[in-house]
């Protein structure tokens, strides 16, 4: 069983902009507020392959360390997989995503997460399921609000 969650939104910079941007994860924060700390970004490499090292928070847990691998596939999509061997997947693993489609205004987003709790943790997906689907959408709002802003 998984947690999953989606927005789609309208942003007003090329699919190349937008996910530039969201691999400036420092940057990408003031989107994001489930970010904490960026302490690594490698990549991508010329297979659109790289890691990012963050400090992340769900809501009522506590600040953890996480290491997630992405594949960017130029300027299309880029996906975040939760890395093997971290802390974090004894609770939970986690695919996010982030799907461009140019249009002649910009570029139609859609950013989906998913979460799959391993068995002690599968009663807080009841919990968390309300609050994520919330926050994505409140998420893609701002980042819309943000190439709003850059470009008035």
């Amino acid at each position: 069983m998984a947690l999953s969650v989606s927005a789609t939104t309208s942003v007003a910079a090329s699919p190349k902009e937008l996910l530039e941007f969201v691999l400036d994860l420092d940057r990408y924060r003031e989107a994001d507020h489930k970010i904490l700390r960026v302490s690594k970004v490698e990549g991508p490499d010329e297979n659109g392959l790289g890691s990012a090292r963050v400090w992340g928070r769900l809501r009522w847990g506590p600040p953890a360390p996480d290491r997630q691998d992405f594949k960017l596939e130029r300027w299309r999509r880029l996906t975040f997989t939760g890395a093997s061997g971290q802390p974090a997947r004894l609770v939970f693993s986690f695919v996010g995503s982030f799907e461009c489609e140019a249009t002649s205004a910009g570029t139609v987003l859609t950013h989906a997460y998913e979460f799959t709790f391993t068995p002690p943790f599968r009663v807080v997906e009841r919990f968390l399921a309300g609050w994520l689907q919330d926050e994505i959408e409140a998420e893609v709002a701002r980042i819309a609000e943000i190439f709003a802003r850059q470009g008035a």
